[in-house]
This record gives structure tokens, C-alpha cells and sequence, in this order.
């Protein structure tokens, strides 16, 4: 599938939408034809390692009821006619066509992108109106959805009562418009938005991360203790003894913010290697056994769909990050191209194979990737 995105301007779109305001695109897509149908997307939400899940609107337990896949066919015919959307997390994974729309939005840093989610509707179904944390991309895909939308950012909105989903209880839109295929909705954090069903339709959603402030509080301090450097204990030498025993002073708790406050200023590596680890963090499936020279050069590789690979350059090294993993390798030319290929390419050439060979670390990196699950045969020779 050829994704072919029209009249888009990616400089004015970040100058003056992104993370800014709505903007719709009217036939970004000429001509969309959908990669996946509603009988196949049904079929994923049925696999054991898919991510899947469904929102029935007006459920036996409730409204608003969530279910979590996977899912069985006998939960597909026990659906109601309408009012109900199953929605497919990850899709990139799955089908390549989905992989080759991420490239178009090469305009945004890569780590930003998180996944490409597909949701199928039958008329009248929707998910509710709420905000989300994240900017999204919205392609209709098949069918028509109503979407309705605000203008700005909701902050705190007041939600329904009880149920295990945000859905706003007073939802008041700007903007109303019915999408058919190949249009594009962007949306910026924190909008809130409505899309509903106008026959059975569905809806592709480019999602991109945004790490919150304890994520990355929380990979930091992973990073802190995998080099022992959180051992130092709290200490009162000039312990004050004209207080109640049972009281915590405020000299106290200015004694542990000080301890944690100097246990952040540690070299900027380690904090590179904090963040790095966290925006390629994926689940992968270690191979058994090691891996030769011989197996590299006789093989042809690709790399996995969903895996998470990006780098950094500084005068001295290059680190390279792949699914959670750190490697140093050395700041050349040739570890450039290399990292920059392995982070592009989806298969990869033969040519860049040979020269590893060149490098103990470059070879290293490829074995590795190889037994961690980055990296798999396509066949033998």
C-alpha cells in the first residue's frame, strides 16, 4: 500500500497546530482503501499477543462497560447490533501497511510515536466524549464518524460517576464534522473529542507518547540503583534533641530532600542512558543460544515490526538504544551510518553485515539484536 499524504505542509503544521489547535484534513488520503477489513481486525483482537478491548455503550453490567481481549468469536456474536466499538492497539506489529504509514510522519522526532491503533464501529458506536494525553492522528479508514471536538484544551472535566472509564459528563463541542475515508483529524492534548459511528466505519489513530514526569523519575532511579549509586543513608550528626520524639521536623525533611536532590546531579551519561532505555522500552522474546559470524553472513535479516531503536551522538561515542537496551559503540562514520540504517531499514542489506565485520562492537551490537529478538532470519542460504 502506497499511503500518499496530500497538500500537507509538516512546517506550518507544527508552527501552528501542533500541540496548539485541531486541524482537519480534508482527503489527506485520495482514493484510501483500507489495509485490514472489519472480519480481520476482529481476528487480531483475537490473538493471544495482541492488545485489544471493547466499549459497549449500554452493557448488561452498565453503560460505558469495558472488556479487555483476547477476545472469542462467541464474544463477537453475542454483540448487540450497534452502539459498540472494539478497538486493536499496536496494528503496526501486525500489518505492514501500518508500519509504512508511521513513515509520513518522520517530521516528529521518532520516539514520540507510540503506536497506530485501529477501531471498528457499528452505527451509533463510540468510546464516549473524553480528552486523551497525547497528541493522535485520527484517518478514517472505511465508513463515516461524526466527530465532535473542542477548539481547546479541557482541563480536570468533570466525568460520569462509577464507571472504570473517563468519559466526560457535560461535553460541549466547537467543532462538528462527519469524516469519510481518507480524511485526517489531528487533535492536541487534552481536546476533547467524540467520534461516533454514522454507519459501520473504521478509524485508524496515530498515537504519540509523551512520558510524564514520574516515568521518567522512575527509569532514572532504575538507572540509580543498577550502579549503586542510591546506597548513601540518611544521616543526623547534629541530631536536635528539643523536639517530641514522635514528631518528623521540617530540619528532618529538608535533611531527605537533600538527599535526593544531590542524587540527581549525576553525569549526563547516566541520565542519557535513563531516558534512552525508557522511550525504546518494548517487550521482545530473547532467541535461544548464541549467534556466529557465519549465521550473520548467511542469512538475510529483518528487523521485527514494533521494535524501538534511536541514538545519540556526542564528540567521543555513539550510544545506540534498542528495546530498552544501551550499547556504546565509537563515534565513526561508519557507526553512523550503521545505527542510522539499523533505525530506518526494515530489512537489512547484506552490506551492512560485512562491514561489522570491521568492529568488535559493531558485530557485537548485531549479535545481540539478534539474541534478543531485534533482529530475525527471513531464511537460510
Amino acid at each position: 500500500m502506497n499511503w500518499q499524504l496530500q497538500a500537507f505542509d509538516s512546517e506550518d503544521f507544527i508552527k501552528n497546530y501542533w500541540q496548539k489547535r485541531p486541524c482537519l484534513f480534508k482527503q489527506a488520503f485520495v482514493d484510501l482503501k483500507s489495509p485490514i477489513s472489519p472480519e480481520e481486525l476482529a481476528g487480531l483482537a483475537c490473538e493471544e499477543e495482541v492488545y485489544s478491548r471493547m466499549v459497549l455503550e449500554k452493557g448488561d453490567a452498565g453503560p460505558w462497560q469495558p472488556r479487555y481481549g483476547p477476545f472469542t468469536e462467541a464474544d463477537f456474536l453475542a454483540l448487540p447490533e450497534s452502539h459498540y466499538s472494539f478497538l486493536v492497539s499496536e496494528c503496526e506489529k501486525w500489518i505492514p501497511e501500518f508500519s509504512e504509514l508511521l513513515e509520513l510522519f518522520r517530521f516528529i522526532p521518532r520516539w514520540r510515536v507510540d503506536d497506530v491503533m485501529v477501531s471498528y464501529a457499528p452505527t451509533g458506536g463510540s468510546v464516549g466524549p473524553h480528552t486523551d494525553e497525547y497528541d493522535v492522528f485520527l484517518v478514517q479508514l472505511y465508513g463515516h464518524r461524526n466527530w465532535k471536538y473542542t477548539n481547546q484544551r479541557i482541563d480536570n472535566p468533570a466525568l460520569l460517576p462509577g464507571l472504570d472509564l473517563a468519559i466526560m459528563q457535560d461535553f460541549k463541542a466547537d467543532q462538528d464534522h462527519i469524516l469519510e475515508p481518507g480524511d485526517m483529524l489531528y487533535l492536541p492534548p487534552g481536546v476533547a473529542h467524540h467520534g461516533i459511528a454514522v454507519d459501520a466505519c473504521m478509524t485508524c489513530s496515530v498515537g504519540f507518547r509523551a512520558p510524564t514526569a514520574t516515568e521518567v523519575l522512575e527509569s532514572f532511579a532504575h538507572e540509580i540503583d543498577k550502579n549503586d549509586l542510591g546506597l548513601k543513608r540518611y544521616n543526623d550528626a547534629n541530631l536536635q534533641i528539643d523536639r517530641h520524639f514522635a514528631e518528623i521536623t521540617p530540619k528532618e525533611i529538608s535533611r531527605f530532600r537533600t538527599m535526593v536532590s544531590d542524587l540527581l546531579e549525576q553525569p549526563a551519561e547516566l541520565w542519557l542512558d535513563s531516558i534512552g532505555k525508557l522511550l525504546t522500552d518494548t517487550v521482545s522474546t530473547d532467541s535461544d543460544g548464541e549467534v556466529g559470524l557465519a549465521d550473520l553472513e548467511n542469512n538475510r535479516w529483518m528487523i521485527i515490526p514494533g521494535s524501538k531503536m534511536l541514538y545519540h551522538q556526542s564528540d567521543t561515542e555513539i550510544r545506540f538504544y534498542h528495546n530498552g537496551q544501551a550499547t556504546e559503540l565509537p563515534n565513526t562514520d561508519t557507526s553512523l551510518n550503521i545505527v542510522q540504517q539499523l533505525c530506518t531499514d526494515t530489512e537489512i542489506d547484506p552490506a551492512l553485515i560485512k562491514q561489522c565485520k570491521q568492529d568488535e562492537a559493531l558485530l557485537q551490537l548485531i549479535q545481540n539484536m539478534v539474541i534478543s529478538g531485534v533482529m530475525i532470519a527471513l531464511d537460510e542460504s
